[in-house]
């Protein structure tokens, strides 16, 4: 089962948020992507990645802004 982890990001001051994911190897096929939202979330749905895939989440923000019980590692390359 997948792990949840919840980190807190604003949008930029135009109410833009871009998300950014980067897969470390670039000869796999392009994965599909699909898009869901609700009355009060929104998300992504990537398919077609390998089994425990790792990619990076790319994103703008102050990391300084999250809480104290927040842990953040790296990914393991």
């Amino acid at each position: 089962m997948t792990q949840l982890t919840q980190m807190i990001i604003r949008a930029d001051e135009t109410g833009t948020l871009e998300l950014v994911c980067e897969r470390s190897t670039a000869d796999q096929t392009e994965p599909d992507v699909r898009a869901f939202f609700g009355k009060n979330e929104f998300g992504l749905l990537v398919d077609g990645l390998e089994p425990n895939e790792r990619v990076a989440l790319l994103f703008e923000g102050d990391l300084k802004e999250l809480p104290d019980s927040t842990k953040i590692e790296p990914p393991n390359t």
